[in-house]
């Protein structure tokens, strides 16, 4: 985290007004990572999330050591952090063989109740919002 750090807001992690009424997953699988959450909305439960293509690296905080940095823009809102420090660390570590090879963005997305999520990707999408029942 650099306090340099600017946030720019990509979206929000459901259509408003909802919340998450259960633990967010995160579900690692090879280069991607899918976090989900199950939320109400006008009285139904829906499943929606978002999925990270070609992560490099993830974090999470629990809620209780957030700062008010990765609440702030952040709060059930992707966003992508510029400039990131992390993002120059990883480039730095990448090894010669592959310079240049890899598009890292910072992304971060604070769930209330949870804590705030970092994902080091190439680029994100939401998953389809569907009905759980």
């Amino acid at each position: 985290m650099n306090s340099a750090s600017g946030k720019r807001m990509i979206g929000p992690l459901s259509p408003q007004p909802s919340a998450c009424t259960e633990a967010a997953t995160l579900l690692h699988s090879g280069g991607d990572i899918e976090l989900r959450c199950l939320y109400e909305r006008e009285g139904s439960m829906f499943r929606g999330g978002l999925r990270f293509h070609k992560v490099r690296a993830y974090r999470f905080r629990a809620e209780g050591h957030c700062t008010a940095w990765h609440i702030e823009g952040a709060y059930d809102t992707l966003v992508e952090v510029v400039p990131s420090e992390w993002v120059s660390d990883l480039l730095a570590a990448e090894p010669s063989e592959t310079w240049g090879f890899w598009t890292i963005r910072h992304y971060l997305i604070y769930i209330d109740g949870e804590g705030a999520y970092e994902v080091a990707a190439q680029d994100v999408e939401w998953l389809p919002e569907e009905n759980a029942r």
